[in-house]
C-alpha cells in the first residue's frame, strides 16, 4: 500500500469498526453516545462513519425501523456530515473518496483521528443483543418487513396508538408549560391514567383473543451528565408504575428498559417530561435563594427525592385507573389484576433472559434538605408510582 492509499484504508477501517461493533450488540445511538461521553474523538466523525456504513450496508432497505430511526436521528443532529457522506460516490472500494471528503477543508478531520476512533470502537466489549445484527438482516434486494427481524408478526400492532400517544404528549406539554404546580400535577396524573388504561385495554384484548403473552421488547436509554444516577432512579420509578423493568450500566451511562412496545414509548414520554419539570423546579428553588440549593449534594438529593415521590404518585394514578377500568368492564379489580400480571410476567421473563446476573442497588445517604425539597416538588408536579429500585449489571 502506497502513501496515497493510506487515508482511504484508514477511512475503511473506521467504517469496518462500525460494522464490527454492530455485530457485538451495539447500535448507532449507542456508538454516538459512548463517543460523546468519552471526549476522545469528535462525535461529528462518529456520525460520518456510521452514516457511511449505513450507505455501504444499504441499511435503509434492510434494517428494522428502530435502527433506521436511530440513523435518521444521527443525520438530523449532524446535517453537515450527512450531506458530506451523501456526496461520496457509491462504491468507493478503496475509501479514497470518503477519506478525501472527511479530511477536506478547515473543519476536516485528520487521519490519526480515524485510527483513534476505530480503536475506541474496537475495544467495546460484546453486549446483549436487543435486535438482530446487520449480518442477520434480509439480503439486499428483498422486500423489507414492517417489523424488526425476529419480531412476532403482530409486533407492529403492539406499538402505542398514535392518537393516544398524541393525547399523552399534549397533556405532558401542558404540564411542562404551566406555571401552576397543581395544574402540572393534574395533567401528569391524567397522562399516567391514560397510559394505564391503554395497557389494561391491550391486556384484555389479548386475553379475549387468546393471542398469548404480551410482546416484549427492549430499548436503551442514553443518559447525560449531570446527576446520571438520580435520573436513572426517576426512569426506574416511572417504569415500575408501567410494568417496565430497568437495568443500569453505570460505566456507560446507559439504561436498558424492558417492556411492551407501547409501555416503552409511554415511559419515554413521561420520563422526558418529568425531567423537564424537575429541572425547572430545581432552577426555581436555586433562584429563590434557598440555602444550599446550588450545591451538588442538594441537587442530587432533590432529584432522588423527586423520583421517590413521583414513583408513589404514579402508583396511585395507576391504581385509580385500574379501578375505573374494572368498573367500566363490570368486573371486580381482583379479576383484572391477574390479567395485568400476565404482562408483568412476560416482561420479567424477558428481563431475566437478557440480564440473568443483575442485582439490586443499595440506597445511599443524601442531603436531607434536597431530598425533602425534591419530594415536595414531586407533589407539586405530576405522576404516580413507586420509588425505583435500580438493577446493575
Amino acid at each position: 500500500m502506497n502513501d496515497d492509499d493510506a487515508p482511504g484504508a484508514e477511512a475503511l477501517a473506521l467504517v469496518a469498526a462500525v460494522a464490527a461493533a454492530y455485530e457485538r450488540g451495539w447500535q448507532p445511538a449507542d456508538l454516538l453516545h459512548v463517543t460523546r461521553r468519552g471526549d476522545e474523538s469528535p462525535p461529528e466523525l462518529a456520525a460520518a462513519a456510521m452514516l457511511s456504513e449505513a450507505r455501504r450496508s444499504r441499511a435503509a432497505e434492510r434494517a428494522p425501523s428502530d435502527w433506521t430511526g436511530q440513523l435518521d436521528a444521527v443525520a438530523e443532529q449532524y446535517p453537515a456530515q450527512a450531506r458530506l457522506v451523501g456526496q461520496v460516490p457509491a462504491g468507493d472500494p478503496t475509501g479514497r473518496h470518503l477519506a478525501a471528503a472527511l479530511t477536506a477543508g478547515r473543519s476536516g478531520f485528520f487521519g490519526y483521528q480515524f485510527a483513534e476512533l476505530a480503536a475506541e470502537w474496537n475495544r467495546l466489549p460484546p453486549w446483549t443483543f436487543l435486535t438482530d445484527p446487520p449480518s442477520q438482516w434480509p439480503a439486499e434486494g428483498t422486500t423489507p418487513t414492517a417489523q424488526s427481524p425476529g419480531e412476532d408478526a403482530d409486533a407492529p400492532a403492539a406499538a402505542a396508538d398514535p392518537k393516544m400517544l398524541n393525547r399523552i404528549r399534549g397533556l405532558l406539554t401542558k404540564a411542562e408549560r404551566t406555571e401552576f404546580t397543581q395544574e402540572a400535577e393534574t395533567f401528569t396524573a391524567k397522562a399516567q391514567e391514560l397510559m394505564t388504561r391503554y395497557a389494561i385495554d391491550a391486556a384484555l384484548l389479548r386475553t379475549r383473543a387468546h393471542t398469548g403473552p404480551a410482546n416484549v421488547r427492549s430499548r436503551r436509554v442514553h443518559l447525560d451528565n449531570p446527576y446520571v444516577t438520580e435520573k436513572v432512579h426517576l426512569l426506574t420509578a416511572i417504569g415500575e408504575a408501567n410494568r417496565v423493568r430497568t437495568v443500569w450500566f453505570g460505566d456507560l451511562s446507559i439504561a436498558v428498559a424492558v417492556g411492551t412496545p407501547a409501555d416503552l414509548q409511554q415511559v419515554n414520554l413521561l420520563f422526558t417530561s418529568l425531567l423537564v419539570q424537575a429541572n425547572r423546579t430545581l432552577q426555581s428553588t436555586a433562584a429563590q435563594g434557598r440555602s444550599g440549593a446550588r450545591t451538588t449534594a442538594f441537587r442530587k438529593a432533590f432529584l432522588a427525592g423527586f423520583a421517590s415521590r413521583v414513583g408513589q404518585r404514579l402508583r396511585e394514578a395507576d391504581a385509580r385507573a385500574t379501578e375505573a377500568a374494572a368498573a367500566d368492564e363490570s368486573m371486580p379489580v381482583s379479576d383484572l389484576l391477574p390479567i395485568l400480571a400476565t404482562t408483568s410476567a412476560a416482561v420479567e421473563a424477558e428481563f431475566n433472559r437478557l440480564f440473568p446476573g443483575t442485582r439490586r442497588s443499595r440506597a445511599r445517604s443524601v442531603d436531607a434538605g434536597g431530598w425533602h425539597a425534591g419530594r415536595a416538588a414531586a407533589d407539586d408536579a405530576s405522576l404516580t408510582p413507586g420509588a425505583g429500585r435500580i438493577n446493575r449489571k
